[in-house]
């Protein structure tokens, strides 16, 4: 790992939440960017993974699948070692990313969630959506605002 800051590539990263990740698998993909090298290499093993998000390693281990799943991760890992697709992976510069990223031998693996912006699931007051999910053919009705908001508490 570079004690410099990596560049990463903006445009893929606004998909990210398309990929409809758990958050233990978020919490693991976070840790991994973190500490990847150039290039989206990690150095890393379940059991220290598991001892620094304070979970089990079958927890751990369930994430990790989730994001090789969705090609987040490279499904091929060499003990201890993990690699972040190039899209999604950090590199010393915007040059260095490029070239990477371009170089023919560079296998970019397939992402296996939707890259296009998704509309929201259902209205949502606290995120000031008002989408209205069944619309009628006369071009829908907006969703009713709850009579009151909801109470936000924080865990812990």
């Amino acid at each position: 790992m570079t004690g410099a800051p990596l560049v990463h590539n903006p445009a893929i990263w606004e998909h990210l939440p398309n990929a409809r990740l758990r958050s233990t698998a978020r919490d693991v993909f976070d840790i991994l960017t973190a500490r990847q090298c150039p290039g989206g290499a990690v150095r890393i093993t379940q059991a220290e993974l598991s001892e620094r998000l304070g979970i089990s390693q079958a927890a751990v281990s369930r994430a990790v699948g989730e994001l090789k799943d969705v090609g987040i991760l490279e499904g091929r890992t060499r003990r201890g070692a993990l690699r972040i697709h190039p899209l999604l992976a950090g590199y010393e510069s915007e040059a260095h990313m490029i070239n990477s990223i371009s170089d023919p031998d560079t296998y970019l693996w397939p992402l296996r969630y939707e890259s296009g912006v998704r509309p929201p699931r259902r209205s949502d007051p606290r995120a000031g959506t008002m989408f209205d999910p069944d619309p009628d053919p006369d071009g829908g009705e907006d969703a009713p605002l709850p009579e009151a908001l909801p109470t936000l508490r924080l865990a812990g």
